[in-house]
């Protein structure tokens, strides 16, 4: 972008995962009296303005607290754009000098993006990333992990004991949920928000390479990548490490706001390293040579300002892709769409699933879902050659179902609010269902009355239990949504309930994938 913060030397090659254009938003602050807490992360370095006053004082591009008058520090918490560990950060205090914190603290949480404030200040889940340390003032201090840390999602940054901060930024590894690469369709393999990054490059004078793998579509031509002009032969090129080694389906070159500039071609190889000596990788990667890479789109014309859809000679694993350009020039937005192939974690789980005898296995799906014909239609399916194809399965024999086969479904669960199992419930259903239900247990004592009596009702005029996917629900919220369908009539909700049981039926087989995947 054309106003970007300078990335610290320590973090080049980092995604910056508290970038705003990724989506990362400022909840919640003790305290902004001075200057916004939203300032923290505004894209361009800080800006100083002689003499510029508000009515509460000094003007300054940052946020900034009051001074305390009383024991206690300031806090403000951040939902990153894209969770992923932490490896360091950048904690600037540039202008801040007779009002900087004294010591600042980085602590980290995984939390739904739905999490509300309130909910984030009652967690006590929060694990220190930075322990308390001393920063200096009007100076870009920079923090960086000995080890990354666990996945996170939301950072708090602690200020002892108030003052200003004009930026942060958050330097790290994307980890974008699992089911991200689990769903049904292509996934643009190559976004920065799903892990996608850049590896190398030949040349980046205008505008890096990174900017590609952005959301959206560019707001002009400095949100792109753009190479110097060339005066020699060839081309110049960036190495998209992906997200996850895959298979692509489809490419799309952008030249958005590239008019005068645009690339003449381009041409587009690919790489599986998988199993490749680190060197070898990276010399391989570093060089311009087309040795050890294999041909994926062919030298194809491009025009300026404008989409245009590529599609790869034949399908192939790979898991870095390598754009030329030629001769120079700029590209906008580069998207990369296909699928995942599992990883080694999860081949394992798959495989523990395909050889468990019938008995064990109907135990795994009754779990999931209790539908005596679903579990039939999985156990008919196996052998699942790839957990996109289990939940491809899950789906499709769930919908080939019929109303009897729902009803039964069910019925394998206990009312919201039911403490204990439902009668044909398993001992591992019923495990998950108090997962899935817990917030009901802090809700107020009307909320659980209004909840039962709502429940008698609904099942008096349906025959069956309400079903709603209860996951990172509140009572207040399943309350709301009872309250909305008992009114309904059957044949409908039948038909919403299903749909709410296909939802249960797949976070389900996620959570028993991923406790094989733990090893437990």
């Amino acid at each position: 972008m054309a106003t970007h913060q300078p990335v610290p030397a320590e973090f080049k090659g980092l995604v910056d995962l508290s970038a705003d254009l990724l989506g990362t938003f400022v909840l919640y602050a003790t305290d902004d009296y001075f200057a916004e807490k939203e300032n923290l992360l505004k894209p361009g370095p800080p800006e100083w303005r002689e003499g510029a006053y508000t009515d509460k004082g000094k003007w300054m591009d940052g946020w900034e607290s009051q001074r305390k008058r009383e024991p206690g520090h300031d806090f403000a918490i951040i939902r990153l754009g894209a969770p992923g560990r932490v490896r360091g950060a950048l904690v600037d205090t540039t202008h801040f000098k007779g009002n900087a914190p004294q010591q600042i603290m980085l602590e980290g949480l995984e939390a739904p993006h739905t999490a509300t404030p309130a909910q984030l200040l009652a967690d006590e889940r929060w694990v220190p990333i930075i322990e308390q340390s001393t920063v200096k003032p009007d100076f870009p201090n920079v923090f960086t992990l000995a080890q990354p840390s666990q996945r996170v999602t939301h950072v708090r940054l602690r200020i002892y004991p108030d003052g200003g901060v004009a930026r942060l930024r958050i330097y790290g590894d994307v980890l974008a949920e699992d089911r991200t690469f689990w769903r049904p369709g292509s996934v643009d393999l190559g976004a920065v928000e799903n892990g996608g990054t850049i590896a190398a490059k030949s040349d980046e004078f205008f505008g890096p390479p990174a900017n590609m793998l952005l959301p959206g579509r560019g707001v002009n031509m400095g949100d792109g990548w753009e190479t110097k002009r060339r005066r020699t032969p060839g081309s110049d090129w960036a190495v998209v490490k992906l997200a996850r080694r895959g298979v692509l389906e489809r490419i799309e070159l952008d030249t958005h706001f590239f008019k005068g500039n645009a690339p003449q071609a381009t041409l587009i190889e690919a790489v599986d390293a998988t199993g490749m000596d680190a060197e070898v990788l990276q010399t391989l990667l570093g060089s311009a040579s087309s040795s050890g890479w294999r041909v994926l789109v062919d030298k194809t014309a491009l025009v300026q300002h404008r989409r245009h859809q590529l599609e790869p000679i034949h399908a192939m694993p790979i898991t870095h892709v390598r754009v030329h350009i030629f001769p120079h020039g700029g590209v906008n937005r580069l998207r990369l769409f296909g699928y995942a192939l599992d990883t080694e974690a999860e081949s394992t789980a798959l495989k523990r699933l395909n050889a468990l005898d019938e008995k064990e296995a109907r135990a795994v799906f009754q779990a999931c879902c209790g539908s005596s014909a679903w579990v039939d239609g999985m156990i008919a399916r196996r052998q699942f050659p790839s957990v996109r194809a289990l939940f491809a399965a899950a789906d499709e024999v769930w919908w080939s179902l019929g109303a009897k086969d729902f009803l039964e479904a069910f019925a394998a669960h206990p009312r919201i609010g039911q403490t204990k199992k439902a009668a044909p419930q398993s001992e591992k259903s019923a495990e998950w269902s108090r997962g899935e239900q817990r917030s009901v247990a802090q809700a107020d004592a009307a909320t659980l009355e209004r909840l039962a009596k709502l429940n008698d009702e609904y099942y008096e005029k349906f025959g069956f239990t309400f079903i709603v996917f209860a996951t990172g629900k509140s009572a207040p919220e399943m309350l709301e949504l009872l309250e909305q369908r008992v009114r309904r009539g059957k044949t409908d909700e039948v038909e919403t309930a299903a749909a709410e049981q296909a939802k249960i039926t797949r976070v389900r087989l996620e959570k028993w994938l991923r406790e094989q995947m733990a090893g437990r």
